[in-house]
């Protein structure tokens, strides 16, 4: 059996077909929330957030990099010697993981008195799943699925191939530093440096996995985050 180091199939050879099929359907569940958002807030749903045709319109360009993917030196999303295991059950933990610690800041230090309705970071359960299963989608593909195999095709064209290694690492920390800053809690020099630091360690172990082991490693570790975070603590709000 072959090392995931192997580099991937040229592509007059290599079909990445059953990945695309797997991203089209990801793609259908994100257009489930576009239509079921307006359909519950024309019935009096409030404060909802919706997804709108700009992120059907992004992530759909993210198939892109899931074709590309393959053909500069990531894994296939569903390459068989990954195991179920690499792809999805570590990947989910991970992110429950980075769900806690931030469940915990909110609680204990942040927002320590009972949270009584639903805060911005969450929605109304069920719906809150298919708005946040969405968004987990187009957040990667805003900063790894679509980015990371494009410029690093890019850069095949101008490095020798010798640094091509480099080239992918350089994106990775790059593009794990936008989402935290994006987000960063700057309220003390404490909150800001957990802010940035889970942040970035989340995003660059979510670009790692998705160069090791495809594109579905890296959504995993997001949706174990957000079910958590999102999901599960918007519920259990709900239900006080």
């Amino acid at each position: 059996m072959q090392s995931l180091e192997t580099k991937a199939a040229p592509a007059a050879t290599f079909s990445n077909r059953p990945s695309l099929l797997a991203y089209a359907g990801l793609w259908l569940f994100c257009l489930l929330t576009s239509l079921v958002g307006p359909y519950l807030a024309e019935r009096g749903a409030t404060n909802l957030r919706l997804f709108g045709w700009d992120g059907l319109g992004l992530v759909a360009l993210g198939g892109l990099g899931v074709w590309l993917a393959p053909r500069v030196g990531f894994t296939d999303g569903l390459d068989t010697r990954v195991t179920a295991w690499q792809r999805l059950g570590r990947p989910v933990l991970y992110g429950l993981a980075f769900a806690v610690a931030d469940v915990a800041l909110f609680k204990l230090v942040l927002h320590p008195e009972p949270v009584t309705e639903l805060t911005p970071f969450m929605q109304p359960f069920p719906y809150s799943v298919l708005l946040y299963g969405s968004g987990a989608l187009y957040t990667e593909t805003l900063h790894r699925f679509l980015p990371l195999p494009v410029l690093m095709l890019v850069g095949s064209w101008w490095l020798p191939k010798a640094y091509h290694e480099r080239l992918f690492w350089v994106l990775a920390v790059l593009s794990s530093l936008v989402e935290p800053w994006q987000q960063r809690i700057d309220d003390t020099p404490v909150l800001l440096a957990y802010s940035l630091g889970t942040g970035f360690a989340m995003n660059f172990l979510q670009a790692a996995y998705f160069r090791r082991y495809g594109f579905l490693a890296a959504l995993m570790v997001r949706l174990g985050h957000y079910v958590l975070w999102h999901v599960g603590f918007g519920l259990w709000v709900e239900s006080l």
